[in-house]
């Protein structure tokens, strides 16, 4: 199940939205080299380059809210550790019982649900913090 970037989902920040979508990219390059069949080692290799960049993702948001002094960073970070942890677990049962359409399943229906709620809730409490702290154009 692929995910398809919406424009709903941008929190009206650009590099934040564009981490987003890259977000969506790697995911769907990890299901279609699934559902194609790909070398499974491929497979795996997108999936962990997939994590990495999560990681990295969070890492640059989280530094964004502490410099904007976000009031929910605590709570934010926390919603991104929750996410890595389950990551590890799932990439444990990667490691386990290998590629399987129940796991690849379970993943992409985590991975998906997770991202879009995050997005449209979390992520955007940013986007609206940082355009209201903004200081208005003078008239």
């Amino acid at each position: 199940m692929l995910v398809q970037w919406r424009d709903d989902l941008s929190i009206g920040m650009l590099e934040i939205d564009v981490q987003h979508k890259l977000l969506f990219d790697k995911f769907n390059a990890f299901v279609n080299a699934y559902q194609s069949n790909q070398d499974q080692d491929e497979i795996m290799r997108m999936f962990w380059f997939l994590e990495a960049y999560a990681v990295t993702h969070f890492k640059e948001e989280e530094k964004l809210m502490q410099q904007v002094r976000f009031p929910d960073f605590v709570a934010h970070r926390d919603k991104h550790l929750v996410f890595i942890d389950q990551i590890n677990q799932l990439k444990e049962r990667l490691k386990v019982e290998g590629l399987s359409q129940n796991l690849v399943s379970t993943m992409t229906n985590f991975i998906t649900s997770w991202l879009i709620d995050h997005i449209s809730t979390m992520d955007r409490a940013i986007g609206r913090f940082v355009n209201n702290s903004a200081p208005s154009p003078r008239s």
